[in-house]
């Protein structure tokens, strides 16, 4: 398998993971002082990293084509990092306070987390990689949504938060299996002229966007919503 584009098809996904580990890295060795100026080196990494892969490139595919690029997903992405951007510069004031400032580098590396598994979910071209991305992008959000652990209604909200994902994962999974079962492939583009609307597939699509439904906070599976929202951190 030819390993040599990886680069070049999944630029936003490795810059991204490069700012992930200078964050851990700056947050291991920077002293009191150094984290008085973790909002603006967070910020001003993110920046460089839309910057980088603010153009976009040509269309390729890795991992058999598991995770595709087109053009296109570069204004995604740049859109989901400018809106991530956006979050750290109002989440600067709260993670200045007391009780939250020696929490800095959890906040930036676990919202990273998040914006790195919708990367690989913008980009997915197979159900495999679609639903890890969907769960590096949910898990990390529930630690979030608890991120306040101390008060009662944010640790009852991030405990909602991650039975309810779970819960909708194991829908997600059960349906694709039977996707997988009944059209004998994971890739999207090979499942598409598969589908023949049988009982099984159509108990498929059932499982699979209920699950979905979970995910999202769609009606009527949003009734987990309400509390979540209540307890997590405006900012989160």
């Amino acid at each position: 398998m030819d390993y040599s584009n990886i680069f070049t098809s999944m630029q936003a996904e490795v810059t991204l993971i490069a700012v992930i580990v200078l964050l851990f890295l700056y947050d291991l060795i920077a002293g009191e002082r150094g984290r008085r100026r973790f909002s603006a080196v967070a910020c001003g990494l993110l920046a460089l990293q839309v910057a980088v892969n603010v153009v976009p490139g040509t269309p390729g595919e890795v991992f058999g084509g598991m995770f595709q690029y087109v053009p296109m997903h570069s204004v995604v992405k740049s859109v989901l990092t400018v809106g991530t951007l956006i979050v750290f510069l109002q989440a600067d004031a709260w993670l200045r306070r007391g009780d939250t400032a020696h929490k800095q580098g959890e906040f930036y590396i676990l919202t990273l987390s998040t914006l790195l598994g919708m990367y690989l979910m913008v980009g997915a071209g197979n159900f495999l990689l679609f639903f890890i991305g969907m769960e590096l992008a949910s898990v990390p959000m529930a630690c979030l949504v608890a991120f306040d652990k101390y008060k009662r209604y944010s640790a009852e909200a991030g405990a909602k938060y991650i039975l309810c994902a779970l819960f909708a994962s194991g829908l997600m999974l059960y349906g694709i299996s039977f996707f997988y079962g009944t059209t004998g492939t994971l890739y999207f583009g090979d499942m598409a002229a598969r589908i023949t609307g049988s009982p099984l597939q159509i108990m498929a699509m059932v499982f699979f966007f209920a699950g979905l439904g979970f995910k999202i906070s769609l009606v009527p599976f949003h009734l987990w919503t309400a509390d979540t929202y209540q307890g997590a951190p405006t900012t989160v």
